[in-house]
């Protein structure tokens, strides 16, 4: 019989740390907002067909990129400029400076 216990019992406090170490990052708790609201930013035509991968902080811009499955990313390139103010407008702040798209490979 094959009992599945813990030979040393682990103390929460020293596991949250390692759960919460993505969010201590600078921009990581925004990106967590922007795919927790995904769908409530974008319409439902855009929120389907990508999805936010990373927001980046490089020359003192934040980039997001999103990643999509779909051929349409060139298409959806073109409304970067709409992505980002409904972005920034949810937020009521400037937080996305530039957008970059990605095809997500399949294999």
């Amino acid at each position: 019989m094959n009992k599945n216990y813990i030979k040393h019992p682990v103390k929460v406090a020293t596991l949250l740390p390692k759960i919460f170490k993505p969010l201590k990052k600078r921009n990581g708790s925004i990106l967590l907002e922007i795919k927790m609201n995904w769908d409530k930013i974008l319409e439902p035509e855009f929120s389907r067909i990508c999805f936010v991968s990373s927001l980046q902080r490089i020359n003192n811009k934040n980039i997001l990129t999103i990643v999509s499955e779909k051929r349409d990313i060139l298409e959806l390139s073109y409304s970067s400029n709409e992505l980002k103010i409904k972005i920034n407008n949810f937020f009521n702040s400037n937080i996305i400076d530039e957008i970059k798209f990605k095809k997500l490979l399949q294999y």
